[in-house]
């Protein structure tokens, strides 16, 4: 499968097509996600968890269309959720939201590696300008 990375001004930038619905389900930090300028307006069709709280009755309860997540955080990362997601027999559609990286092929290699049932991208967004 060719790597098909999306690069995007934001979250919000997220366009009718990758997200179809109000199931969209964001595991992380919310306020470093406002910190870093990942996210830029309030959002009120997302549904926020910890990455603690992202079992598999969360995820069956919420049946989210999308998931966003970072690529690092504090205690985990992508292919934590991502092999969590796996496990719950997930077949959804995740998305990482992250600053550019270095070969971003590889990361998603990674990932779609050990979960290949889910449909897995990276949403390159770059950091927000403190000149604003």
């Amino acid at each position: 499968m060719k790597p098909d990375v999306r690069r995007l001004t934001s979250v919000n930038s997220l366009d009718a097509e990758e997200v179809q619905s109000n199931h969209i389900l964001v595991i992380g930090d919310i306020d470093r996600w406002f910190a870093e300028g990942r996210l830029t307006a309030e959002l009120d069709d997302y549904h926020f968890i910890d990455f603690d709280t992202l079992t598999e009755e969360a995820l069956e309860g919420f049946a989210p269309d999308i998931i966003l997540s970072p690529l690092l955080a504090n205690g985990f990362d992508a292919l934590d959720i991502a092999a969590r997601l796996q496990g719950f027999g997930f077949k959804g559609r995740y998305r990482v939201v992250a600053a550019p990286v270095p070969n971003a092929d590889v990361v998603l290699a990674d990932i779609r590696t050990h979960a290949p049932d889910i449909d897995f991208d990276l949403l390159l967004v770059p950091p927000a300008s403190s000149g604003d």
